[in-house]
Protein backbone atom coordinates (compact mmCIF):
# COMPACT_ATOMS: atom_id res chain seq x y z
CA UNK A 1 0.00 0.00 0.00
CA UNK A 2 2.83 2.54 0.92
CA UNK A 3 4.92 1.59 -2.40
CA UNK A 4 0.99 2.19 -4.52
CA UNK A 5 0.97 5.98 -2.51
CA UNK A 6 4.62 6.45 -3.80
CA UNK A 7 3.84 5.59 -7.47
CA UNK A 8 0.72 7.59 -7.31
CA UNK A 9 2.72 10.21 -6.00
CA UNK A 10 5.12 10.27 -8.47
CA UNK A 11 2.85 10.23 -11.22
CA UNK A 12 0.35 13.23 -9.84
CA UNK A 13 3.84 15.41 -9.91
CA UNK A 14 5.01 14.21 -13.17
CA UNK A 15 1.64 15.30 -14.77
CA UNK A 16 2.12 18.48 -12.68
CA UNK A 17 4.86 19.44 -14.07
CA UNK A 18 3.93 18.60 -17.58
CA UNK A 19 0.56 20.55 -17.91
CA UNK A 20 2.49 23.76 -16.58
CA UNK A 21 5.01 23.13 -19.60
CA UNK A 22 2.68 22.77 -22.23
CA UNK A 23 1.98 25.83 -24.49
CA UNK A 24 -1.47 26.63 -24.16
CA UNK A 25 -3.05 28.98 -26.97
CA UNK A 26 -4.79 32.54 -26.46
CA UNK A 27 -7.95 31.92 -28.25
CA UNK A 28 -5.43 31.61 -31.49
CA UNK A 29 -4.76 35.77 -30.96
CA UNK A 30 -0.89 36.39 -31.34
CA UNK A 31 0.55 38.47 -28.81
CA UNK A 32 3.47 40.38 -29.17
CA UNK A 33 4.88 43.40 -27.09
CA UNK A 34 7.34 46.10 -27.93
CA UNK A 35 9.04 47.83 -24.95
CA UNK A 36 10.23 51.86 -26.22
CA UNK A 37 11.73 54.45 -24.14
CA UNK A 38 9.43 57.07 -22.57
CA UNK A 39 9.79 60.79 -24.35
CA UNK A 40 11.73 63.00 -22.21
CA UNK A 41 11.23 67.00 -22.02
CA UNK A 42 14.18 69.46 -20.97
CA UNK A 43 13.52 73.17 -20.41
CA UNK A 44 16.15 75.13 -20.01
CA UNK A 45 18.00 78.49 -20.71
CA UNK A 46 19.78 78.41 -23.69
CA UNK A 47 23.37 76.82 -22.24
CA UNK A 48 21.71 74.99 -19.28
CA UNK A 49 20.43 75.47 -16.07
CA UNK A 50 17.20 78.11 -14.89
CA UNK A 51 16.64 81.32 -14.28
CA UNK A 52 16.54 81.74 -10.24
CA UNK A 53 15.33 85.67 -11.00
CA UNK A 54 13.43 87.56 -14.31
CA UNK A 55 14.31 91.57 -13.84
CA UNK A 56 11.25 93.37 -15.31
CA UNK A 57 12.40 96.12 -16.58
CA UNK A 58 10.73 99.50 -17.24
CA UNK A 59 12.80 100.80 -19.47
CA UNK A 60 11.17 99.95 -23.26
CA UNK A 61 8.89 102.47 -24.50
CA UNK A 62 7.18 105.51 -23.69
CA UNK A 63 5.07 103.88 -20.94
CA UNK A 64 7.39 103.96 -17.77
CA UNK A 65 3.98 102.24 -15.93
CA UNK A 66 4.45 98.86 -17.67
CA UNK A 67 7.54 96.59 -16.85
CA UNK A 68 8.42 93.39 -18.99
CA UNK A 69 11.17 90.88 -19.27
CA UNK A 70 11.60 88.62 -22.74
CA UNK A 71 14.03 85.91 -21.49
CA UNK A 72 15.26 82.70 -24.02
CA UNK A 73 14.13 79.30 -23.54
CA UNK A 74 15.10 75.94 -25.09
CA UNK A 75 13.32 73.08 -24.88
CA UNK A 76 14.23 69.58 -25.93
CA UNK A 77 12.03 66.26 -26.04
CA UNK A 78 13.32 62.83 -26.68
CA UNK A 79 11.04 60.61 -29.21
CA UNK A 80 8.85 63.90 -29.68
CA UNK A 81 8.15 67.57 -30.92
CA UNK A 82 5.07 68.01 -29.29
CA UNK A 83 4.71 70.19 -25.87
CA UNK A 84 2.16 71.80 -23.75
CA UNK A 85 2.55 74.64 -21.86
CA UNK A 86 0.57 76.30 -18.82
CA UNK A 87 0.23 78.54 -15.90
CA UNK A 88 0.02 76.68 -12.53
CA UNK A 89 -1.24 79.74 -11.02
CA UNK A 90 -1.31 83.47 -11.74
CA UNK A 91 1.40 85.47 -11.07
CA UNK A 92 1.08 88.04 -8.49
CA UNK A 93 4.10 90.35 -7.80
CA UNK A 94 3.80 91.83 -4.83
CA UNK A 95 5.54 94.36 -2.74
CA UNK A 96 8.02 92.68 -0.25
CA UNK A 97 7.29 94.51 3.08
CA UNK A 98 3.64 95.88 1.91
CA UNK A 99 1.85 93.23 0.36
CA UNK A 100 -1.23 95.55 -0.19
CA UNK A 101 1.08 97.11 -3.16
CA UNK A 102 0.88 94.67 -6.21
CA UNK A 103 1.76 94.85 -9.65
CA UNK A 104 -1.16 93.82 -12.05
CA UNK A 105 -0.19 90.96 -14.23
CA UNK A 106 -0.91 91.68 -18.29
CA UNK A 107 0.63 89.08 -19.59
CA UNK A 108 2.75 85.68 -18.99
CA UNK A 109 3.47 85.18 -22.95
CA UNK A 110 6.12 82.27 -24.72
CA UNK A 111 6.49 81.42 -28.12
CA UNK A 112 9.01 80.93 -31.08
CA UNK A 113 8.95 84.78 -31.44
CA UNK A 114 8.34 88.06 -29.64
CA UNK A 115 5.81 88.79 -31.86
CA UNK A 116 3.91 85.65 -32.11
CA UNK A 117 3.53 84.94 -28.40
CA UNK A 118 0.68 83.07 -26.83
CA UNK A 119 -0.75 84.31 -23.83
CA UNK A 120 0.06 81.64 -20.68
CA UNK A 121 -3.17 80.60 -18.71
CA UNK A 122 -4.26 77.16 -16.51
CA UNK A 123 -5.54 75.53 -19.79
CA UNK A 124 -2.24 73.93 -21.66
CA UNK A 125 -1.23 75.70 -24.64
CA UNK A 126 0.18 73.49 -27.48
CA UNK A 127 3.65 74.00 -29.05
CA UNK A 128 5.46 71.88 -31.54
CA UNK A 129 9.60 71.87 -31.61
CA UNK A 130 11.47 71.77 -35.33
CA UNK A 131 11.70 67.98 -36.79
CA UNK A 132 13.87 65.66 -34.59
CA UNK A 133 17.59 65.32 -35.01
CA UNK A 134 18.24 61.84 -33.94
CA UNK A 135 15.93 61.14 -31.16
CA UNK A 136 15.44 64.98 -30.01
CA UNK A 137 13.71 67.59 -31.47
CA UNK A 138 15.29 71.25 -29.75
CA UNK A 139 12.80 74.30 -30.05
CA UNK A 140 14.24 77.95 -29.61
CA UNK A 141 11.67 79.57 -27.43
CA UNK A 142 10.78 83.49 -25.42
CA UNK A 143 9.34 83.62 -22.54
CA UNK A 144 7.63 86.79 -21.64
CA UNK A 145 6.29 88.86 -18.68
CA UNK A 146 4.66 91.97 -18.80
CA UNK A 147 3.33 93.85 -15.77
CA UNK A 148 1.86 97.28 -14.59
CA UNK A 149 2.99 98.98 -11.58
CA UNK A 150 0.69 99.61 -8.53
CA UNK A 151 -1.42 102.81 -8.66
CA UNK A 152 0.15 105.64 -6.30
CA UNK A 153 2.71 107.86 -5.82
CA UNK A 154 6.10 106.76 -6.98
CA UNK A 155 7.79 107.38 -3.73
CA UNK A 156 4.89 105.32 -1.95
CA UNK A 157 5.01 102.52 -4.61
CA UNK A 158 9.34 102.03 -4.92
CA UNK A 159 10.54 98.83 -3.03
CA UNK A 160 11.16 95.69 -3.82
CA UNK A 161 8.60 93.39 -5.30
CA UNK A 162 8.89 89.67 -5.34
CA UNK A 163 6.33 86.56 -6.71
CA UNK A 164 6.52 82.99 -8.28
CA UNK A 165 6.32 82.11 -11.81
CA UNK A 166 5.26 78.25 -12.15
CA UNK A 167 5.18 76.79 -15.53
CA UNK A 168 3.81 73.07 -16.69
CA UNK A 169 5.95 72.24 -19.10
CA UNK A 170 4.46 68.60 -20.57
CA UNK A 171 4.91 66.43 -23.64
CA UNK A 172 1.85 65.93 -25.74
CA UNK A 173 1.44 62.22 -26.55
Amino acid sequence: MRMWRQIAGALLLGWGSWAGAADIPLGGVPVSITLTNLPKITVEKPGGGWYDTLVLSNSVGSDTSRYQVQVPIQVSIRYEREFTVSLVQPLVLEHETNASLAFTTEQVGFGADGTALQALSATPQVFSNPPLVGDTSTGSYLLSVSARQPAGVLGSIAGHYVGNLVLMFEVKV
